[in-house]
This record gives C-alpha cells, sequence and structure tokens, in this order.
C-alpha cells in the first residue's frame, strides 16, 4: 500500500537562478482542520504553490553528501498538518496507540512504521471524505523551509529552547537532554505557522529513499523512485543531535520498522476547484 502513487519528473523547467527569500508568516495562510470525530480534529495550514532550493549547499555545516541542491517547483498547493499526529488523533482514527512515551496530553504518536502511517492516512481519508496522505519528501522540506534557505527555518543554528534534539551530542550545551518527546506545540512554530519541524519525532514521508536524480536539472513535483528498500523521514527528533534535524537532512527506514522516534505528519489535497 502506497501513501502517493510515486513517479519521477524527469522533466525541467527554466525557472529564476535565484531564489526569491521572500516569506509569509503562519497567520497569512488560510487556515483549516481535518475532523476525524465529534471532538478529535488535526489543525492545518495551505501551503502555497511555489519554487525553493532543496537539499543544502556545500558549505552548510553537517551537511550529509546525500543533499544535493537542486532546484524544484512545488505546482499546487496543499493543506499540511500544523503538528505531527497525536497520539489521540491516532487512536481516534485506528482504535489503537502504539506510542513508547505515554501520560502526557497532545504527545505525538512514535513507534508507528510506515506502513502503519499509510493505513492511518487510508483511514482517515474514508472517515472525512478527503484525501489525506503523507508528505512528498519535496513537499515537507518546502514546508519546513517556509521560504527559508538556512539550515534551520530559524536560522544556521538550533539551540534547546527552539527544539526537542538530544543536545549532549554535537556541542557543548550545558543542559541535559530530555531523552522523551515533548507535547506538540511545545516549541514555537516555523514561520508558515507549523510546529515541530526540527526535532521530537522524524516524520515520514512517502517517497522511498534514494539518491536525488540530478542536480544539474530542475523538478516539478518530485516524488521519487518507484521502489526501494527504505523510505524517507525527515526532520530529526528528541534522540538525534541538532545537525541530523536541519531542513535538509534524510534519514532512510524499512517500511516496517517502529521506532521511538518515528513519527509523522499529513498533508491534505487541495480539490483543484478550490485552487
Amino acid at each position: 500500500m502506497h501513501g502517493f502513487c510515486r513517479r519521477c519528473f524527469p522533466g525541467w523547467l527554466i525557472l529564476p537562478l535565484t531564489m526569491a527569500a521572500t516569506t509569509t508568516f503562519g497567520a497569512d495562510l488560510p487556515q483549516d482542520r481535518l475532523q476525524l470525530s465529534d471532538d478529535v480534529a488535526i489543525e492545518l495550514v495551505r501551503i502555497p504553490a511555489g519554487e525553493f532550493r532543496m537539499g543544502s549547499l556545500e558549505n552548510e555545516a553537517g551537511r550529509s553528501n546525500d543533499e544535493v541542491a537542486h532546484r524544484v517547483r512545488i505546482s499546487r498547493p496543499f493543506w499540511i498538518g500544523v503538528h505531527e499526529v497525536t497520539q489521540r488523533q491516532y487512536t481516534a482514527v485506528t482504535d489503537s496507540n502504539p506510542s513508547y512515551f505515554i501520560g502526557e496530553a497532545n504527545l505525538p504518536v512514535e513507534r508507528v512504521s510506515w506502513e502503519a502511517a499509510v493505513q492511518f492516512c487510508c483511514r482517515a481519508s474514508e472517515i472525512t471524505r478527503r484525501a489525506v496522505r503523507l508528505p512528498s519528501e519535496a513537499q515537507w522540506e518546502y514546508a519546513c523551509r517556509a521560504g527559508t534557505t538556512s539550515a534551520f527555518s530559524s536560522g544556521d543554528g538550533v539551540g534547546p529552547d527552539a527544539a526537542n534534539f538530544d543536545v549532549s551530542q554535537g556541542g557543548a550545551i550545558p543542559v541535559e537532554p530530555l531523552e522523551r518527546t515533548t507535547p506538540v506545540g511545545h516549541y514555537g512554530p516555523n514561520p508558515w505557522g507549523l510546529y515541530d519541524m526540527h526535532g521530537n519525532v522524524r516524520e515520514w514521508c512517502s517517497d522511498w529513499y534514494a539518491p536525488y536524480p540530478s542536480h544539474d536539472r530542475d523538478f516539478v513535483d518530485p516524488m521519487g523512485p518507484a521502489e526501494g528498500t527504505a523510505h524517507v523521514l525527515r526532520g530529526g527528533s528528541w534522540d538525534d543531535y541538532s545537525r541530523r534535524c536541519r531542513s535538509a537532512f534524510r534519514h532512510g527506514y524499512r517500511p516496517g520498522d517502529r521506532e521511538q522516534c518515528n513519527g509523522f505528519r499529513i498533508v491534505v489535497l487541495v480539490d483543484p476547484t478550490d485552487e
């Protein structure tokens, strides 16, 4: 079962060589709710179509060699969850909660495999009569960056006051790591009003993990290869040091893997008549 129909877009457009770093703030973007039951809903923000540089430049601190920068155009707007899917939301749809960290309200669901995340989306689509999906990797990074070009949506670095990550690794920050998830929305949002795009739980994307096809082309709505052995997760987690929480960092896990670090957020496709 797949979250999206996957196909690469080998064609390319002639797009501007410089990226406009204009930023629309979350309060200026349309809001919506995906009603899962009488008293449980997922808050959504409508992300506009646009262009961005996906991946990272060679001089970005902590860069990995699978982050080759390339131009991407997102041709259609889409709705995305303001937060990761919470345990309450997951339970409302599936009548189950696989999470290791429980007890506090609004903790993100974790120990969710890619397969289980796709099943959640399918069931949520049936309940709401809307097209619920996992984000493509390109949609995820576009939403995470929110018009920014730095390593994080907040700048070139991130501290423990801004994200939930393992502060004991990769730096001499004089605080103890939390070693667990935090309630969604505990830290501030990115410029488009999305929370926890850096840290807390890694987030499944629809794409199979693979090298980017070509850095000397520009792509429209890339969806990754048609098959593979691992799916992409983005955003880093409470157990990752900061460089793994950067906007461009890529994880790959097998579809059935369940980790205390892995969760997801959803996108809802925009009806073409509403564009």
